[in-house]
C-alpha cells in the first residue's frame, strides 16, 4: 500500500471514530395547525396512532434530554383556537387547595363551541355519568364522551352541552363529537380534557398529563420535570422556572408551577409545562436539603426531559 493510500485510510478511520452519534430519531410530526378528516375506517380494529422508536437518552445521566415526545393528539377545539390551558388548575394542581387534584386540563372556550376528535378511535361512552361513573362522584363530568385509541389510550371530554356521537361509533381525527358546555360540576363553560391508560377506563386515577400528548403549536416546546428520590413518594413542591433572553444572562420571563400531589404515582414525571418559547431556562426549588437548580434548553415542537436526583 502506498504512503498516500495509507494516510487516507488512517484519516478515514479517525473521522469515523470521532463522528458524533445522533441522540434521537425524529418521530412523525403531529399536525398541530390543521385538522384533516381521514377516510372512514374499514378495518375492524382501531386505527393506529403515529409512533416511532427513539434512541434512548437517559435524563437521569444527563443535564437534560431533548426528544420528539408523543404529541399525537390534535387540539380538540379545532385548528383555529389557540390551545389555552387554564393555568390556575393544571393537571395535578389543587388551585391552591381550593379543589380536588385535577386529573385533566381545562381548555378555555365558549359555550356551544364544537369539540373535535383529536385522532381516530372508537366511541366507548357518550352520555351522562349519573349511573356509569368515571370519577368517585356521580354527575361529576355531566355530559361526557370517551374515545378509545390505539395502544390502550383513551381520551375523555367532560362538561359538554351537547353530545353528537353514540357509543360504538367510529370517528376520524377532526370529526365533531360534541359541544362545549358547563354540565356536571363545571364552573363556567370550558372543555375538560383527559388522557387515560390501562384496562379500566373508569379508573379515575389512570390518567396521564394531557400536556404530554396534545400536539404543540408551531414555535413552542414542552418541559417535563422528574424529581428522583429513594422513596419516590409524591410530595408537592413549588417550582420556579426562569427564561433568559437569547445569548444573555438577563431574565425575560418567570413561570410558576407545582409538582403533582400524593396520589399521582401512575405518572413517571412530576410536573409538565407546555407552550414554552424556545430558549434557555433555569429550574429552581427548595426543600429540606436546600436549593436545587438546573439549566436546560427548550426547542420548538420537542420535549425537554429533566431528572433531578434528591437525597
Amino acid at each position: 500500500m502506498s504512503m498516500n493510500r495509507r494516510l487516507n485510510f488512517f484519516l478515514l478511520l479517525l473521522l469515523t471514530a470521532c463522528a458524533p452519534a445522533a441522540r434521537v430519531v425524529a418521530l412523525p410530526e403531529a399536525a398541530a395547525t390543521q385538522f384533516v378528516v381521514a377516510a372512514e375506517p374499514t378495518a375492524t380494529s382501531i386505527l393506529p396512532l403515529p409512533t416511532a422508536t427513539l434512541i434512548p437518552c437517559d435524563p437521569a445521566a444527563e443535564e437534560f434530554c431533548i426528544v420528539e415526545g408523543n404529541f399525537i393528539f390534535q387540539n380538540p377545539l379545532g385548528p383555529d383556537p389557540v390551545l389555552a390551558i387554564a393555568g390556575n388548575y393544571s393537571y395535578g394542581s389543587t388551585d391552591e387547595g381550593k379543589r380536588e387534584p385535577h386529573n385533566g386540563v381545562d381548555l378555555q372556550s365558549r359555550e356551544g363551541a364544537p369539540v373535535f376528535a383529536p385522532a381516530p378511535g372508537l366511541v366507548i361512552f357518550a352520555g351522562t355519568d349519573d349511573k356509569t361513573r368515571f370519577a368517585q362522584w356521580a354527575d361529576y363530568y355531566g355530559n361526557l364522551v370517551v374515545i378509545e385509541h390505539e395502544e390502550g389510550l383513551y381520551t375523555l371530554y367532560g362538561h359538554l352541552s351537547k353530545v353528537h356521537v353514540r357509543a360504538g361509533e367510529r370517528v376520524s381525527g377532526g370529526d365533531v363529537i360534541a359541544a362545549v358546555g358547563h354540565t356536571g360540576i363545571a364552573v363556567g363553560s370550558h372543555l375538560h380534557f383527559e388522557v387515560r391508560t390501562g384496562g379500566d377506563v373508569t379508573d379515575y386515577f389512570s390518567t396521564q398529563n394531557p400536556e404530554l400528548w396534545l400536539a404543540l403549536p408551531e414555535g413552542v416546546g414542552a418541559l417535563s420535570i422528574t424529581l428522583d428520590s429513594k422513596t419516590n413518594h409524591k410530595i408537592q413542591r413549588k417550582l420556579v422556572i426562569w427564561r433568559y433572553f437569547a445569548g444573555t444572562d438577563t431574565l425575560q420571563e418567570t413561570y410558576y408551577a407545582s409538582t403533582y400531589p400524593k396520589g399521582f404515582e401512575q405518572n413517571k414525571e412530576d410536573s409538565v409545562l407546555s407552550n414554552l418559547p424556545p430558549g434557555r431556562y433555569r429550574i429552581a426549588f427548595t426543600d429540606s436539603t436546600g436549593l436545587h437548580e438546573r439549566m436546560v434548553n427548550v426547542e420548538a415542537r420537542k420535549l425537554t426531559q429533566v431528572v433531578i436526583k434528591l437525597k
